[in-house]
């Protein structure tokens, strides 16, 4: 599983399988998975099979893999494919674990906010997280007005702050 994992061609496959099969019957490919969830979340097509299992297992199946990822989430944010591995746990994780992320994001929410990666996941906490996740977010951005103005006229913050407009509308 490890192998097909990262392969160009096997990864669909295996993709296809978590597509298709029921959740009980993938627990091989959880378990082998165990301990491989953030070499895997790095990788071009890792990272998708990683997606694949975040969406179609239930919570329960599933949580100590996305612990795991949630470990090192501050450096997955930022990654090139580690970031969409983050954002699926953002619109398909749980509670507890989307809020474990928007406690991550919001440590370092101007710089997040900014970077070229990791402004995506800002922008999906805004999107997918509980009301009170989203309004903490969006008040630490707004904490001083220079930042803000700043934010909203950087390349990649300006995109958040549009975000976070609509959040407060909401």
């Amino acid at each position: 599983v490890k192998e097909a994992c990262t392969s160009p061609h096997a990864n669909h496959v295996l993709q296809k399988c978590v597509e298709i099969l029921p959740p009980a019957d993938l627990q091989f490919v959880l378990d082998e998975m165990r301990g491989s969830m953030v070499h895997a979340s790095r990788h071009r097509y890792g990272c998708r099979v990683v997606e694949r299992l975040i969406e179609h297992c239930p919570a329960w199946q599933t949580q100590d893999l996305v612990e795991e990822v949630l470990q090192v989430s501050a450096q997955l944010c930022r990654h090139t494919f580690g970031n969409f591995v983050i954002q699926h746990v953002l619109e398909h994780g749980t509670p507890a674990q989307r809020s474990a992320i928007v406690d991550m994001l919001h440590s370092d929410i101007q710089r997040l906010a900014r970077h070229r990666v990791a402004s995506h996941v800002v922008r999906a906490a805004l999107v997918h997280c509980a009301h009170d996740d989203r309004q903490r977010l969006v008040a630490a951005m707004r904490t001083d007005a220079a930042e803000l103005a700043d934010l909203a006229h950087h390349h990649c913050g300006s995109f958040v702050v549009r975000e976070m407009r609509r959040e407060m509308r909401r």
